[in-house]
């Protein structure tokens, strides 16, 4: 390995250890955020079924929540390689050609970079527009929720995880033009690339 190939991989490595903690925190949040749903959930099913008074905005409150959960988690999910993923093809690519399967592996990522690009880029405006505007869901004097809140999270959630698969796709770009070798995972280790 060449000393320009290890400067270039200790860049992407001290990308992805910067980016270990916004991911975390948010997925934290996420997983917080699941719990107070089934708490919220389980109330208002008790309060319907004992009290015949159900809690007003529930299915309005999860319905966003479920959008606002999936993109604080997104970044962190992708960042531990849990992602769902047909590898059937690119394990054998990988075996019979590691550097074409390296160079697949970075397409794959740049294809993430393009698609996460178009959703923060089309979703900005809304939430600029929801914001300024204050679009909310619900019925006016019984509930209501503003949705600009979920609309930043997906804004924030959707460019953590463009740059989250820009890291891979440098990463396994390095490795395909042979400059650096994937580290190499071990059983029970979250390595910060796949």
């Amino acid at each position: 390995m060449t000393t320009q190939s290890r400067r270039a991989e200790s860049i992407i490595l001290a990308v992805a250890r910067v980016m270990a903690f916004p991911t975390t925190a948010l997925a934290v949040i996420g997983s917080v955020w699941i719990f107070a749903i089934m708490i919220l959930v389980n109330a208002d099913v008790f309060g319907r079924a004992l009290l015949s008074r159900p809690i007003d905005g529930v299915p309005e409150i999860v319905s966003l929540s479920i959008v606002g959960i999936v993109f604080l988690q997104m970044a962190n999910t992708l960042r531990m390689g849990r992602f769902i993923s047909s590898d059937m093809l690119l394990s054998r690519v990988q075996a019979w050609r590691p550097r074409l399967g390296q160079a697949l592996e970075a397409l794959y990522h740049a294809f993430g970079v393009v698609t996460f690009a178009v959703v923060t880029w089309y979703v900005t405006p809304k939430f600029i527009e929801a914001w300024v505007d204050g679009t909310y869901v619900g019925s006016l004097g019984r509930f209501t929720m503003e949705i600009w809140p979920i609309l930043l999270i997906i804004v924030v959630g959707s460019a953590l995880t463009l740059l989250q698969y820009l890291a891979h796709a440098l990463h396994h770009l390095l490795a395909a033009a042979n400059l650096a070798a994937p580290p190499a995972p071990h059983p029970g280790d979250h390595a910060e690339f796949d």
